[in-house]
């Protein structure tokens, strides 16, 4: 029996910056705080990161391996590892960079929204919404002004604002 791989199907858009404190009072939300440090392709086209994400102060750390399939899927094998596998992971020569954001979990409409906060930008964000398919119908809530879709844009994925905005590593 074949299994199947573990897919992360998302559509991604660029959007104006929106109201932060409304968003934080008004909806179903949890707030992460999250820095991810991209480690390098493998041989097998696989990219790797480790993530730290603290949310109502309750930190988690997360290895992941992905390897896209198309310009809206990619496999995604992630698993919680410690706090020592994480700095572990950190202290090996690696050629990606940090990345830190600050994400919104917005949950309506039986759906994740998860709207990306960088500290480089003022004007603009990135709004991902998770889905089960590639054709799944969602609906943009009314808060969100998209300026566009991004979905498969390299220049807008994490690893590359990664590249393009360093931030130093302590």
């Amino acid at each position: 029996m074949n299994k199947k791989a573990p897919m992360e199907i998302e559509k991604k858009f660029l959007i104006k910056m929106p109201d932060l404190e409304w968003i934080k009072a008004n909806t179903n939300v949890d707030v992460a705080e999250i820095s991810q440090t991209y480690l390098g392709m493998k041989d097998n086209g696989f990219g790797d990161r480790v993530r730290k994400m603290t949310i109502d102060g309750e930190t988690k750390y997360y290895h992941t391996s992905k390897k896209s399939v198309s310009h809206m899927s990619r496999i995604e094998i992630e698993s919680e590892i410690t706090e020592d596998e994480y700095n572990n992971f950190l202290a090996r020569p690696h050629r990606g960079n940090t990345l830190l954001k600050t994400r919104y979990i917005v949950y309506m409409n039986n759906l994740k929204y998860e709207i990306d906060v960088y500290p480089f930008w003022t004007e603009t964000a990135i709004l991902e919404i998770e889905l089960s398919s590639e054709n799944q119908r969602y609906e943009i809530p009314d808060f969100i002004e998209v300026i566009g879709d991004v979905t498969g844009n390299k220049d807008y994925s994490n690893n590359s604002l990664s590249n393009k905005y360093k931030v130093d590593e302590k």
